[in-house]
This record gives structure tokens, C-alpha cells and sequence, in this order.
């Protein structure tokens, strides 16, 4: 039974706050959407049963990345997600003839149990690994879990798009007008992080999600800027590990 904490705050990583917010932000977010959706294009998932973890209501989620699956199992602890995942999408997924399932379940504490359930899907974390510090509220706890991730997926084919940086800008950049940046996963990332951040304003004091270690060394990663608020950025990292 949902209680008003969960239908408000859904942890800290959903609820009623975070989808008006995204409901009102979505022309602003439309460019790293395009973003995300340019990157998406070129992974070939080699199975059409997805498992996808943290999609909330699809706010960030590409229509056609969707599309290529025949079944999807969403999870999600916010109690609205499912309902707002079919309004948004549920038409357009249902012309393509895609079977969506929403459970609304913890996925990333049951995630062994969730694999051995599915041993032929994939996996795509939504925007959801970054929040995994402050759901968590011990760093030393949530950086040893997400640096483990690599580990209960090895032998999957998965993907991610997450926060790595977050904090305030000058307010002068536009998305639109930023191209991602494509790396190498190595010893480079701390050269480039100054780089993204000068690129878009970056003043202040900025947030470290604990993700740089999500994914195995030598996968290629795309950089997108995220105007999460106008004056408050984020630099998203996506990635895909056959």
C-alpha cells in the first residue's frame, strides 16, 4: 500500500515532485533526449525481452529504443511510474506491438534473483544509478555497489545511462549547441571531467554521483549534458556492454 511519502518523493528518486517537474522541463530536456536517442541507435540488443530498471515514466526515454523490443519489464519503486509509463508511451508501443509489464519492486536490491529469473534479457538502468548514493545515504556502502554491478552482469548484455557530475552553471549554455563527448573508459576521465565542465558554465561547488566505476574498463562511454534546470546541470554518461 503506497503511503503519501511514496506517492510524493518515491524515495528521492520519483513521485508526484519529480514528475511535474519533468512534465513542465520537457522541452528544455528534448536535446539530451535527441542526445540519448542518437546513442541508443547504434546499440543492437541481441535479445528483444528487456529488462528496464529505473524507467520512472519514460521522461528521458527514447520512443524508439522501446520499439525494438517485443517485451518489457519495467521496474520501479515509485507507485505512479507504471501509470504515467503507459500514458506516455503505452499507444505508441502498443501500435508496435510491444508487451510492457510494470512491477513495482526495488530492482536494483533484488537484482541477482531478477537475472536468474531472465537469464536470456537485457538490462537498461534509466537515469537511476545516479540517485544510488542518496537512496542509499552511506557512500562507502553505495560506491562498493555500484562499482559491483559489472560484476553480477558479467556475461549480459546491459546498458546505462546515469549522472556522474551535477551542480550549478552560469545559465549561458545550450544543450542543443553541445556535442557529446565519446571516450574510452580509462585513466583519461579525470582530464576529461574538468573539460565537461567548463563546457557548460560550471561554477561552484558540483556533485559527484559515485558512478565512474559503473562500467568495466575499455567500454566506450557518450558524455551528454543534461539541463536537469536551467541554472543547474548535469553531465549524463551512457554506455553499452555486450
Amino acid at each position: 500500500m503506497s503511503t503519501w511519502r511514496d506517492l510524493l518523493h518515491a524515495g528521492g528518486t520519483g513521485g508526484l515532485s519529480w514528475h511535474l517537474h519533468a512534465w513542465r522541463a520537457q522541452a528544455r530536456w528534448q536535446a539530451t533526449v535527441n542526445h540519448l536517442d542518437a546513442f541508443l541507435s547504434k546499440v543492437q540488443p541481441h535479445t528483444q525481452h528487456l529488462l528496464l530498471i529505473g524507467g520512472s515514466a519514460g521522461w528521458m526515454m527514447p520512443p524508439n529504443w522501446l520499439t525494438r523490443f517485443q517485451r518489457i519489464d519495467a521496474y520501479d519503486i515509485d507507485p505512479l511510474a507504471g501509470r504515467l509509463f503507459t500514458w506516455r508511451h503505452g499507444p505508441h508501443l502498443r501500435q508496435h506491438g510491444v508487451q510492457v509489464t510494470h512491477h513495482r519492486q526495488d530492482a536494483l536490491a533484488t537484482l541477482p534473483e531478477l537475472l536468474r529469473e531472465h537469464p536470456n534479457a537485457c538490462v537498461w538502468f534509466d537515469n537511476v544509478l545516479g540517485q544510488h548514493r542518496f537512496r542509499v545515504g552511506d557512500i562507502a556502502r553505495a560506491e562498493k555497489e555500484l562499482r559491483h554491478l559489472k560484476v553480477s552482469l558479467q556475461g549480459r548484455h546491459w546498458g546505462s545511462v546515469h549522472d556522474v557530475y551535477s551542480g550549478p552553471t552560469d545559465g549561458q549554455a545550450r544543450v542543443a549547441d553541445i556535442q557529446p563527448s565519446v571516450t574510452v573508459l580509462g585513466p583519461q576521465e579525470a582530464d576529461l571531467s574538468q573539460a565537461l565542465l567548463g563546457s557548460v558554465g560550471a561554477k561552484g561547488e558540483w556533485r559527484d554521483h559515485l558512478t565512474q566505476d559503473v562500467f568495466p574498463t575499455g567500454t566506450t562511454t557518450h558524455w551528454i549534458p543534461w539541463a536537469f534546470r536551467p541554472d543547474d546541470w548535469h553531465w549524463l554518461q551512457a554506455g553499452w556492454v555486450s
